[in-house]
């Protein structure tokens, strides 16, 4: 500790010359004659003149459409001479289509190295040859004219959809990471995975994506090799936040492989193509290894993925045998069975939607999940389904329309279901963005949803003058309803994030491996990006520790150089000025309970509101200005001298702590905190819902002032 205190003026000012010396960096070619190490320009703000620009929108484009293409026989092609006995990908894809038209090659010949020579691969990013369908590659098979692209109905161009989809571009993973570690002003997404431009642009949305900056020239070398790529231009950052996406947050895309032990395909084959939970190939092919992993498990496409392939990324959800188990809140840690794919709180219990049997698909719709055409910065904005969307409002019912076209969207797409086949004259519920569910229909003049896999029929209950507790108007027009329902949130510990470039040969990671746990916990509220209360996604405050190739601490120097501290626990602050590693995020957690939290859990506990854990002291001010909270936890008080607690997301006085990277969504404010904590005063007499002083509430505080209801209080307790 002395040596390190003695060298770190020297290596201060060595970092403070390097700075002020070295030119501006340029578009660059692939120039090996000179190199950087990440350590000398690792900056903690972002670069105010680049990151104001917003993103322009474009005029939309009329894109051209082109006919189906005609089939011809393939009976003659060599393909199956040595893969005899090699599945039938689909229905859809009929053995007359042959397998060149799909994987490329030379049919004509039987010798593997000649058939093989010509498969459909792509040199610059070395994918192909065995799946086409990866997103760099499926313009040349999934999305050739006439197949899954150039239609004339803008929902069946699947591949231009996916690559503008959220789980394509991941664009609310860059924008949210990077807003919060200050590498860029706006909340608004500017880069994706790769660029990608929306020529047949709809009404809504970003026109455009670049693609992610590379965090140094090294980086961007490394890169180059790795891919053989010929790209001689490219964008750097030299912001932490670019290394950490690329090396660690990107093995979530679609195109990249999956992480160790997690085996699924990529691209479109992500989600279409099986794969068992050893990675082992079962079908009939002989020339497949099936003792060697990686295979998928059979030569199938799924139009409709089951819930098995959606966790195997989203693994929030996973149980105990894809993923590491799940600490529950209870005295003992129950095992969670197969079948439990939603761990919950105490003992392991499922949404509702799961319970009834339901799969995700049932409720996601291919515009969710593929994206509708348009490039979004979140993810709330891409999904199409609300609650009410089905069970509607106390005091409306579901919008729906009827089918009047044989060739309207939700005729084409229901043929994949198993007992779901639309036609002309069905009624079908309409989503938030206006398009028809094609799997929600009035059936027997009732709302039903049908099973895409299952063809299971569930009646949809609805809301409307069902229970009392949704009359409130308060309520109706200031919550999501997810915010009574929801019964817990998933949460992660373990998350110090640790860049230390010994480990950065051997074509290794400098991040490592993450090693983190999930529990669940009741969930805290917020104000999302729609302007109504939700769960909030809790997640422990991230720390980032930074260490050279010799193993010291890397310096933090501001734009002006000056020292501020080094990257060892280095807390950022966003460009709103709040905490960048204590994050508060808008989330539908997938926990839905017919039953709801009490009253009580809301009104009058401090916690739930974001406050964190505490005794509430009310003052005398009925505004609440006055209303102070004792922490169970001082700690913050002792070593900062401020008096909030650690696990707080907000203070009394309605100052936010965490960070948001959703626009519009934050933690209450004070006049927020102070009315709902004055509901509160209420509920040990009016503890149920349906009380009518819940109706007007401004007309019940009134009342509450006056001597009558004093000597109606008095009455009562003295009764009690």
């Amino acid at each position: 500790m002395i040596i390190f205190r003695r060298l770190l003026p020297l290596a201060f000012f060595s970092f403070l010359a390097l700075i002020a010396f070295w030119p501006s960096v340029p578009p660059f070619s692939q120039d090996t004659s000179s190199d950087f190490s990440p350590k000398s320009l690792i900056l903690p703000i972002a670069s105010q003149q680049d990151e104001f620009i917003e993103p322009l929108v474009k005029e939309p484009i009329e894109p051209s459409y082109s006919p189906p293409i005609n089939w011809s026989s393939k009976t003659n092609e060599q393909c199956v001479t040595c893969h005899d006995g090699i599945e039938d990908i689909s229905d859809s894809h009929p053995p007359e289509i042959g397998c060149v038209v799909c994987h490329g090659g030379n049919e004509n010949s039987q010798i593997k190295e000649e058939a093989h020579l010509s498969l459909i691969y792509d040199p610059v990013w070395g994918v192909g040859k065995k799946n086409p369908s990866h997103i760099k590659l499926a313009d040349k098979s999934c999305g050739q004219n006439g197949c899954h692209s150039s239609s004339y109905f803008p929902d069946q161009n699947h591949v231009s959809r996916l690559k503008k989809s959220m789980m394509g571009t991941l664009a609310g993973v860059i924008s949210g990471l990077r807003y919060q570690w200050a590498a860029q002003v706006l909340k608004s997404a500017r880069y994706g995975v790769y660029s990608v431009e929306n020529f047949d642009f709809q009404d809504e949305g970003l026109s455009f994506l670049e693609p992610l900056p590379f965090f140094s020239k090294t980086d961007w070398r490394k890169n180059a090799l790795k891919n053989k790529s010929s790209i001689k231009k490219g964008k750097l950052s030299h912001h932490i936040a670019d290394n950490l996406l690329r090396k660690s947050c990107f093995q979530c895309h679609l195109d990249s492989p999956p992480p160790p032990g997690i085996f699924r395909g990529q691209g479109c084959a992500a989600c279409h193509m099986p794969y068992s939970k050893n990675g082992l190939y079962t079908g009939n092919d002989y020339t497949i290894d099936k003792t060697q992993t990686g295979h998928a498990s059979k030569h199938k496409f799924e139009a409709l993925p089951p819930n098995s392939t959606c966790i195997t990324c989203h693994r929030v959800f996973a149980n105990e045998r894809s993923y590491p188990p799940v600490n529950t809140s209870s005295e003992k840690n129950n095992s969670l069975l197969e079948s439990n794919i939603l761990p919950g709180l105490g003992f392991p219990t499922k949404d509702v939607h799961f319970e009834k049997g339901m799969d995700c698909i049932d409720c996601h719709t291919s515009n969710d999940i593929m994206g509708d055409g348009n490039i979004y910065s979140k993810q709330h904005e891409a999904v199409e389904i609300r609650c009410q969307t089905c069970h509607g409002t106390y005091n409306t019912f579901p919008n729906v329309d009827e089918i009047l076209d044989p060739n309207d969207p939700a005729v084409l797409i229901s043929k994949y279901y198993l007992d779901g086949q639309n036609q002309e004259g069905d009624i079908l519920a309409l989503s938030e963005k206006e398009q028809k569910l094609s799997n929600v229909k009035m059936i027997d003049n009732k709302l039903s949803v049908i099973g895409k896999r299952s063809g299971k029929i569930f009646p949809i209950p609805m809301i409307h003058k069902n229970k009392s507790s949704h009359a409130i108007k308060a309520h109706q027009d200031k919550l999501e309803c997810s915010a009574c329902h929801s019964q817990w949130v998933p949460r992660c510990t373990g998350c110090h994030l640790t860049f230390n470039q010994k480990q950065e040969g051997n074509n290794g990671s400098p991040w490592g491996k993450q090693n983190y746990q999930l529990s669940v916990e009741k969930p805290i509220l917020m104000v999302g990006p729609r302007g109504k209360v939700t769960p909030m996604l809790t997640q422990p405050k991230r720390r980032l520790s930074v260490f050279d190739k010799e193993g010291n601490p890397i310096p933090v120097v501001n734009s002006q150089g000056d020292w501020t501290g080094d990257y060892l626990e280095k807390t950022f602050l966003n460009p709103d000025g709040y905490s960048g590693s204590h994050r508060a995020f808008s989330n539908f957690p997938h926990s839905v309970s017919s039953k709801t939290r009490s009253c009580a859990d809301c009104h009058m506990t401090p916690e739930t509101l974001g406050l964190g854990a505490g005794k509430l002291i009310l003052g005398d001010n009925i505004s609440g200005k006055s209303d102070t909270i004792q922490y169970l936890d001082r700690s913050a008080k002792l070593a900062k001298n401020i008096d909030v607690s650690p696990d707080a997301y907000t203070t009394m006085k309605g100052q936010p702590i965490a960070g948001t990277t959703q626009k519009n969504a934050r933690p209450f404010n004070q006049e927020e905190i102070s009315r709902i904590l004055k509901v509160g005063n209420c509920i040990p007499c009016h503890e149920l819902p349906g009380d009518k002083i819940y109706q007007n509430m401004g007309k019940s505080y009134k009342f509450a002032g006056t001597n009558a209801h004093r000597q109606l209080r008095q009455k009562i307790l003295k009764t009690r």
